[in-house]
Order: C-alpha cells, then sequence, then structure tokens
C-alpha cells in the first residue's frame, strides 16, 4: 500500500452502504464495556454460534458439500465423528475450527504467520509466492494504518476501507496464482468457468476468515458470510486476469460485502440486548393480537344489536 491508497481508502468510506454499514457498526460498539451479566453472557453465546457459522463456511468450501448448520455445532462441541455423515464432513469442520482458532491469536500478534499456518490447515494449496506476496500485503497494510493520523484511524468507515482494500490486494495475489495454473481461458456467457470460481474460492477462503482478525486490531466487528455469498463475492473476481483498476475492484469488493457487514452488525447488536423476558412477552401480545384478529374475522358477518351490552373481544 502506499500514498495512492489514500485516495481509494476515503472514496470506500465515502460510499452510501458504506456508511449505513458504519453506522451499524456504531450502534453496535456503543454498547461496550458490557456491563449486564444477561448482555455479557449473550455475546458470548453469540461468538460461540459465529465459530460455527464461519466454520461451516469453511468446511463447505473446503468439502464442496452441503453441510448441516446441526453437524457444525456438534463438531464444535467436540465430535470427532457424526453417525451416518462422511468422516470428510467431521474432518474439515475440525481443521476449519482449529484454523480459526489459529488466526484467532493475530490481534495480539500481528504475526502473519498465523494466516500462513491457517491457509496450510484449510488446505488452501498457496504456492510459495503467493504466501510471500500475503506477508507483504499484510505487512504493508499495516504499516498503512500506522501512518496514518489518529482521527482517520477512529473513523469506522475508513477502517472499514482498509479491510476491504488489503481484502483487495490478498485477492488479486490469488487470482494472479490461478492464473499461472489454469491459464487464460474466456469466461463464459454466464461468467467465469466454474473451474476458475472454485479454484478461487479454494485459495482465497483463509483471507475471508482472517479479515475478522485484522479488523479486530482495528476495533472493527467480526463479519460473516454464507457459502452462498461468499460464491458470489468470489465469482466476481474469478475472471482470466482479474481486474487491473484496483480503485474499481476495491470498490465492487466494498459495495458487495458492505450489505452483510451491516446486518451482520445488526444482528450482533439484538442478539446482545435480546431479553428472553421480553421476546416471551412480546410473544405472548402477538398471539393475544392475532387471535383477537382471527375472532373478530371469525364473527365479522354478525349485525350489531344495539340492544346487547358491548362485549371487549
Amino acid at each position: 500500500m502506499n500514498g495512492d491508497i489514500d485516495q481509494v481508502v476515503e472514496r470506500i468510506a465515502a460510499l452510501p452502504n458504506v456508511r449505513q454499514a458504519a453506522q451499524a457498526a456504531a450502534d453496535l460498539t456503543e454498547l461496550w464495556p458490557l456491563t449486564s451479566a444477561l448482555h455479557m453472557d449473550n455475546d458470548a453465546r453469540y461468538c460461540e454460534n459465529l465459530q460455527v457459522r464461519l466454520s461451516r463456511l469453511a468446511a463447505q468450501v473446503m468439502s464442496g458439500e452441503r453441510i448441516p448448520m446441526a453437524d457444525a455445532e456438534f463438531v464444535y462441541e467436540g465430535a470427532d465423528s457424526i453417525p451416518g455423515r462422511p468422516q470428510e464432513t467431521v474432518d474439515a469442520l475440525n481443521a476449519a475450527n482449529d484454523a480459526i482458532e489459529t488466526l484467532a491469536g493475530f490481534a495480539s500478534s500481528h504475526d502473519v504467520h498465523e494466516l500462513l499456518d491457517a491457509a496450510d490447515t484449510l488446505d488452501a494449496g498457496w504456492s510459495g509466492a503467493t504466501s510471500t506476496a500475503v506477508t507483504t500485503a499484510v505487512g504493508n497494510a499495516e504499516d498503512f494504518v500506522a501512518a496514518r493520523t489518529e482521527t482517520k484511524v477512529e473513523s469506522i468507515a475508513w477502517r472499514y476501507a482498509v479491510v476491504v482494500v488489503l481484502l483487495n490486494e490478498l485477492m488479486r495475489v490469488a487470482t494472479t496464482q490461478l492464473a499461472g495454473a489454469l491459464g487464460d481461458e474466456e469466461p463464459t456467457a454466464g461468467g467465469a468457468p466454474e473451474q476458475r470460481v472454485r479454484g478461487l474460492e479454494r485459495l482465497a477462503l483463509p483471507f475471508f476468515l482472517f479479515i475478522n482478525d485484522f479488523a479486530a486490531t482495528l476495533q472493527l466487528p467480526q463479519i460473516c458470510l454464507t457459502a452462498e455469498q461468499f460464491h458470489g463475492v468470489v465469482a466476481s473476481y474469478a475472471t482470466p486476469n482479474g481486474d487491473d483498476d484496483a480503485v474499481d475492484a476495491a470498490t465492487v469488493l466494498a459495495q458487495a460485502l458492505a450489505p452483510i457487514a451491516c446486518a451482520e452488525w445488526r444482528r450482533h447488536r439484538g442478539d446482545i440486548l435480546w431479553d428472553p423476558k421480553e421476546a416471551k412477552e412480546r410473544a405472548r401480545q402477538e398471539d393475544e393480537r392475532k387471535n383477537k384478529e382471527a375472532l373478530a374475522a371469525k364473527f365479522a358477518h354478525v349485525k350489531d344489536d344495539p340492544s346487547k351490552p358491548e362485549v371487549e373481544l
């Protein structure tokens, strides 16, 4: 990253949907420090569920199979096998959990070897050149942040934009390796060849787990993608030569991820503030409302008798 990246970051930070996502992040982070035992328990439960969801995403990419959430939960809780399920699925889920836990150390260590180790665990197939380029990209991103003013670093939209720019650089590294492996076949009418998309998904998988841990160094909340969302984002990069315009490529990536991040941060806030007693009371009130509406509809054809007293439904 260099001086030109300043303009890219500023451009991304100014995008309307990025600002909307940044507001959702601000609404979430303003809850800290958490002081309520209920809120702390809710947050711990959210974090556990997030790892389950991320491990499911990773295992689905590794295995090429759709994995039920129940299986991901079972393995997260320590299962080494699941009756009736292929052992390859369980092994992929365990590898995903190991990689996520390895990456979690980056927020405090700032050691890029955490990412390289996770890539090996996920069997991403990085070449030596890719590992070197990834190391350089992460180091440059950290230097870029360190050199900026405190005012910019404190802007949530700016920090999100930095994460996107780094992810874009990492994706470009992956497309370079992929181009060398697959050659320069042209995209089909429906987009990039499926082989290219799947190949890039495998190479890029560690990046989409790592950005959460890089974001943590910038005090940004985590995000999560479904397998379908991940496939859609990666497919846009799976072109023969990639996009030579870093500004446009990073902007496209920012636009794709911003709604996902926004929804995740709103979900996180809602999960923290969830109160089972209030939820139960709201459910009771909703059931009561529906029952009244159903009863009123049932007797809507009955004409009023002015001689009879009014009955409360």
